[in-house]
This record gives structure tokens, C-alpha cells and sequence, in this order.
């Protein structure tokens, strides 16, 4: 019971705190400028390569998935559109969300750990400057921004694969391949691709400023909180699937519905 109720208070304590975190950044618009340049190189740097590397393999399973099941009822020329829109729908911002947070999110909570248990955070505030603006927001922004950008780079480097793994493994034709794409990704589909990626990239963000800043204990505390950085991200982002799946599919129903899709 313990660890439930202490599970539902670092929800909010995660929601109170990424709201004071929009409310400096909104207050200081434009005065942290270089800074989010410079914390996105860094997540981008930290990823891009890992981003690219997985999302040639993901591609390359999904098609390889796919075609095992479509070969079964002779239906082998939809696997092109099959597999772009699970990628970009589901599969992509998912897979891209659990890199951030192994490599950007946990890398974030450590920072921060150690900058509040080696009293650097303290000695901001004595110098007069607002650890949130200084420290958090940059950090929070770039994340979410780069799981955007990062998702782009990512989708494309997976429907590049599949189409290697489609072209060689499977000897389908290049344009067979791409006629099918227009006919299950659609506009919906990328919007449902950047609206899950950015719900994933806010929940990094929260988790991994939020454990960071509020560590304590020393190195032990760094290592818990790194941790439960990691545990509660997967969790939440696995929530997150589930009802953002739901909400985008009733929204695209009642967008069907009354103006007939789009």
C-alpha cells in the first residue's frame, strides 16, 4: 500500500513540477535561448546514433513479421503501407521514447542528482540565479524537442530498412513496395506519430528533471534515483500507449464522422 500511495504522490509531484517548469519557462521567454540549443545538441548527439542504428533493425523486423503473416493470405503488396504506418503510428515513437529514456533520461537524473547532492543546485540559488530556469528548463525543453526531431530521423531510417529487407530478402519490387504507402499512411498517421512522440518526450522530460532535482542521499540516492527514472518512464509511457491509442482512434472516428476523414 506503501508504495502505491508513494507511487501516485511522485505522479504529482512529477505534474506540479513540469507545470512550475512551462510557468519559468514562459516567464523567461527568450532568455535561455543558447542554452536550449545547446542541451538539444547534446541529447541529439547522445542518441541520433542509436536512434538510426535501432530504427534500421525495427524497420527490418517488422517487415520481416509482416510478410510472414501477408504471405499466408497472398496479400504481400500491402506490406509496404503496413509497415510505414506501424512505424510511424506506434511502433517509432515507442521505440524512440524507451532509447531517450535509457540513454537521455537516466543520463539527465544522474546529472542532476549529482549537482543536488554535491550542493551545486544550492549554490546557484545563493548566487542569485533560478536553478529551474538555469538548470531544468533547457534540459526539459530539449528533450521534448528532440523526440520529435529524433522521431523523424528514426521513421526514416526504418522505412528505409524495411524496404532494404523487402528488396533483398524478399525480391519485391521497389515500386510495389512504395505504391502501398499512400494507401495506409495518410496525414492522420503522421499526426498520430508526432502527437504520441510528443506525450512520450513531455514524460521523459518530467520524469528524469523531476528525479534529478529532487535527489537526495548522497550516491545512493543518485543510483535510486536513476533507478525510478527508468522504472516509472517505461511504466508511464506504456500507460500513455494505451490511452493515447484509445483517444487518437475516438478522435479519428469523430473526425470521420462529422467531415467525413481527411
Amino acid at each position: 500500500m506503501q508504495l502505491v500511495l508513494g507511487f501516485f504522490a511522485d505522479i504529482g509531484g512529477m505534474a506540479l513540477f513540469s507545470l512550475e517548469v512551462v510557468r519559468t519557462w514562459l516567464r523567461t521567454f527568450g532568455q535561455n535561448g543558447s542554452l536550449i540549443v545547446e542541451q538539444i545538441a547534446l541529447v541529439a548527439y547522445r542518441s541520433l546514433v542509436t536512434i538510426l542504428f535501432s530504427g534500421f533493425f525495427v524497420g527490418a523486423i517488422l517487415v520481416i513479421q509482416f510478410h510472414l503473416m501477408l504471405s499466408k493470405y497472398d496479400a504481400v503488396t500491402l506490406l509496404g503501407g503496413l509497415n510505414t504506418s506501424a512505424t510511424i503510428r506506434e511502433v517509432g515513437p515507442l521505440i524512440i521514447s524507451f532509447l531517450l529514456a535509457g540513454k537521455v533520461g537516466a543520463y539527465t537524473a544522474a546529472e542532476l542528482g549529482t549537482m543536488r547532492v554535491t550542493e551545486q543546485i544550492d549554490a546557484i540559488r545563493c548566487l542569485g540565479r533560478d536553478p529551474v530556469q538555469y538548470l531544468i528548463v533547457p534540459r526539459f525543453i530539449a528533450i521534448v524537442l528532440c523526440s520529435l526531431l529524433l522521431l523523424v530521423f528514426g521513421v526514416l531510417v526504418g522505412v528505409a530498412g524495411s524496404m532494404v529487407v523487402a528488396v533483398e530478402l524478399y525480391n519485391m519490387n521497389f515500386l510495389q513496395y512504395m505504391e502501398s504507402i499512400p494507401r495506409f499512411t495518410g496525414i492522420w498517421t503522421i499526426i498520430a506519430g508526432v502527437f504520441k512522440s510528443l506525450v512520450y518526450g513531455l514524460i521523459v522530460a518530467a520524469v528524469s528533471t523531476y528525479k534529478g532535482y529532487f535527489a537526495s542521499g548522497g550516491a545512493q540516492g543518485v543510483g535510486r534515483a536513476v533507478t525510478e527514472c527508468a522504472v516509472y518512464t517505461n511504466l508511464l509511457i506504456v500507460f500513455a500507449n494505451s490511452f493515447t491509442s484509445y483517444f487518437l482512434e475516438n478522435v479519428q472516428q469523430f473526425v470521420n464522422n462529422t467531415f467525413g476523414g481527411f
